[in-house]
Order: C-alpha cells, then sequence, then structure tokens
C-alpha cells in the first residue's frame, strides 16, 4: 500500500485511490491525521498538497534519509536479486542544504500563460519555490514579470532557468517546431530587459538556437586537496545536476568508489558536460568520455582546456552501449575501470557493454534506484559483485535519491 501524505508512526483515516500494477498494490490518500506520529513535521510549503513536486516536506528529515536508505536496500535486494548477507549500502549522505537547494528548474506554461510545475494531470502555478536557491528565485521572479510585459511569450512550453554561483542566469525557452521570427525577436526583447541574464536557448530539444550567451561557468573549485582547479560549465538546455551544493559530494563519492582504479585508464560514459569527469581527470591517466550530447562535450573541453587537464582525455560523441560496444577490440581488458552516469531509465544495454570490457571496476551513479536494481542484476551475471553502495541525497523533501554503486570483476 503506497500511501500518499503519511509518515511513519502516523494513524490516519485514508481513503483508496484503486489498484496498482496487475493488482500487485494499492495506492491510498490520507484524508486526516488522527494521531501524528514523531517524525511528521509541519510542511513549510502552502502549496504542498496541491504542486507535488516535494511531497515529503512533512516528514523530519533524519527520517526521509533513514526512508531512502531502506529505499536503496530494497531495490538492490528485490530486484538486484542481492541477498542482504552480501548487501552493503551505506547510511544516505544528506544534502548540505534541506531548502533553497535547487540552482536550476523546468517549469510549464499553465492556463493564461503563467508557469508552474506540472503535477501530472495539470499545471500548479508558483509564484515562489522554497526548493529555489535565493539567486534562482530572484531571477525567475524577474524572467515571470518580464514575460508578463511582452505579452506571453506563446508558442514556448516549458521555461527552463538555470543560475551561477556567481548570479548569472540563463533561460531555455522549449517550443514544439523551430521558432519563428516574432517568437525570436521577443525572446531578444526579454533577453535585453533582464541584465542578469547571459543568454538564452530558444527551439525544440536538441535543435536550440542560441541568443547572446547562454553558458554559465561556476568558479574554480578543487577536489580532496587537490591542486587542479576545474570550472564547471553548464547551458539551461542541458543536463547539469540542480543541487550545486551537494556536486562536491557526488565528485567525493565517485572517486572514492573507484579507489585506485581511478588513477589509470578510465571509460566514462555519460559524460555530460564533466561533473565526474573534470575530478577524475585531476587523477586518472587517461580518460575517455563518451556522450550523446555534443553541446555537452564541448563545454566539457572548454572546462578541461582551462584547467590544464585535457593531455590525458579523449572525447567521443555517440550512444554510450555503442561506443562501448565499439571499442571492445581495442580496449577490452587494458582499461581500469568504467564510470557510468546513466539517465533516470537507467543503462541496462550500456553497462552490459561495458562489463564485456572486462574492467577490474564499474562505478554506477544512478538516479534511480529500481533501474540500477535491474541492471545490478545483469552485471552479476556477467561477473561484477556489487561490493558497496551509497546513497546521497539531491533531492531533499522528494522521494528521488542518488546512488553511488562498486561492481567489482570476481572472475
Amino acid at each position: 500500500m503506497f500511501l500518499r501524505g503519511g509518515a511513519p508512526g502516523d494513524l490516519v483515516e485514508a481513503e483508496l485511490e484503486g489498484p496498482g500494477s496487475a493488482g500487485r498494490f494499492a495506492r491510498a490518500r490520507v484524508l486526516r491525521v488522527l494521531e501524528p506520529g514523531a517524525s511528521r513535521v509541519p510542511a513549510p510549503c502552502p502549496i504542498v498538497d496541491r504542486c507535488g513536486g516535494c511531497p515529503v516536506q512533512h516528514v523530519a528529515y533524519p527520517e526521509q534519509l533513514r526512508a531512502k536508505h531502506a529505499l536503496a536496500v530494497d531495490a538492490l535486494s528485490r530486484i538486484g536479486g542481492i541477498a542482504a548477507r552480501d548487501l552493503e549500502v551505506a547510511p544516505a549522505v544528506p544534502s548540505p542544504r534541506e531548502l533553497r537547494y535547487r540552482r536550476r528548474a523546468r517549469l510549464h506554461r499553465g492556463p493564461g500563460g503563467a508557469w508552474g510545475f506540472s503535477s501530472g494531470e495539470s499545471v500548479e502555478l508558483v509564484e515562489e519555490c522554497l526548493l529555489f536557491e535565493p539567486g534562482l528565485q530572484g531571477l525567475f521572479d524577474e524572467v515571470r514579470a518580464r514575460i508578463a510585459e511582452l505579452g506571453g511569450l506563446s508558442p514556448v512550453t516549458d521555461l527552463g532557468l538555470d543560475t551561477s554561483d556567481a548570479g548569472k542566469g540563463a533561460a531555455d525557452l522549449r517550443t514544439a517546431a523551430a521558432p519563428g521570427k516574432a517568437l525570436r525577436e521577443k525572446a531578444l526583447r526579454l533577453l535585453e530587459a533582464v541584465p542578469r541574464l547571459r543568454g538564452l536557448t530558444l527551439g525544440p530539444p536538441g535543435e536550440a538556437q542560441l541568443l547572446g550567451d547562454p553558458v554559465l561557468a561556476d568558479q574554480p573549485t578543487s577536489l580532496d586537496g587537490s591542486a587542479a582547479r576545474f570550472r564547471l560549465r553548464s547551458r539551461p538546455d542541458l543536463f547539469a545536476q540542480a543541487n550545486r551544493a551537494a556536486v562536491p559530494l557526488l565528485q567525493a563519492a565517485a572517486l572514492e568508489a573507484l579507489g585506485d582504479a581511478a588513477f589509470g585508464r578510465v571509460l566514462e560514459l555519460y559524460c555530460g558536460a564533466g561533473t565526474l569527469t573534470l575530478p577524475l581527470l585531476s587523477r586518472a591517466r587517461t580518460v575517455i568520455g563518451v556522450e550523446g550530447a555534443a553541446p555537452s562535450l564541448a563545454l566539457l573541453r572548454k572546462s578541461a582546456d582551462e584547467a590544464g587537464l585535457s593531455r590525458g582525455l579523449r572525447l567521443v560523441a555517440g550512444d554510450a552501449a555503442e561506443v562501448a560496444k565499439g571499442l571492445l577490440a581495442a580496449e577490452e581488458g587494458a582499461l581500469d575501470a568504467v564510470l557510468l552516469d546513466p539517465p533516470r531509465t537507467g543503462a541496462r544495454e550500456a553497462a552490459s557493454a561495458a562489463a564485456r570490457l572486462r574492467p577490474r571496476r564499474i562505478v554506477y551513479v544512478s538516479c534511480d534506484a529500481p533501474t540500477l536494481g535491474r541492471d545490478a542484476k545483469d552485471l552479476a551475471a556477467l561477473g561484477y559483485r556489487l561490493s558497496r553502495a551509497v546513497p546521497l541525497d539531491l533531492f531533499p523533501q522528494t522521494a528521488h535519491l542518488e546512488l553511488v554503486a562498486t561492481f567489482d570483476r570476481t572472475a
């Protein structure tokens, strides 16, 4: 029974909402809390019941962390088929911030041209989101006001916003088809009207026009006292981690999982713009970075060049699974490690192709525990044992978590 609105220890009156897939589970929602459990706290957001974006605000943060650890254990044991006695899952690593942690967001156009979050069947309009960093909230306020002054931006369906730690911003105006001249002119007027906007991307996914300079760069950072300082770059239409303050935790967890293999020859699949690549380059002899989005690779190359880390870097644009298969003849047995950070759908084909390259270690960074469990089962069949998993809470107040899983070759 999945109970929406409940907290551990609650005694509630609830209403059934219907059976789940094949009758294996049911869903219900809380109508009234009769006796609150010890972990229930007041939700800070006034629209939490309608928005659906961060539905566990009423659960105390330590209990959220315990629940995410339990989710990881369940997915790896039940779906991954790993016996509990053989499973080492670390306690969930907390986010540095429980609220105000998002540096980027994507909003949808709702009734009347206002902007909000999709709750499945509708768009919940928002003026303030308690997950937005102050800089993101300020940019949203200003952009929303200027769009209203322009009379809206139809046919833009999605508004993506991104911010740098220096306070600069960029926007992604997403459309279903190529934008016309009138929309382009409006977008240019929006860019002129919001001084903090460095630039815009405009158009359908993968076909965006660039207006101004939409590339944002955070301040140079180093990890674990390394002398190498690197600057992460992002663009609002490309993937980047939303929780800026937690990125160093994710980088450190990935490097720790790689262990001494990080100093050798590493294949990184789904490398994006270099969130994990750049700190890895300060250690590895060679990194082969594979990514389907060529603009992300361009950002990574610029960051690596700027930091003086390009010497051991080779970048390949293409599908992760197909590239890994293509490397089989040249790289089988020659890799110390494979690092992969796929989208929420997982990396079933790519992970299997990586295993056939026979690295001594595979580190799998996942934002979806069930797909990691599924892929872990495949890796076990190919001779890789899950030695440890570390959950990280990059998404407080939601049910989502990040997992860094270490697989070692058994033969």
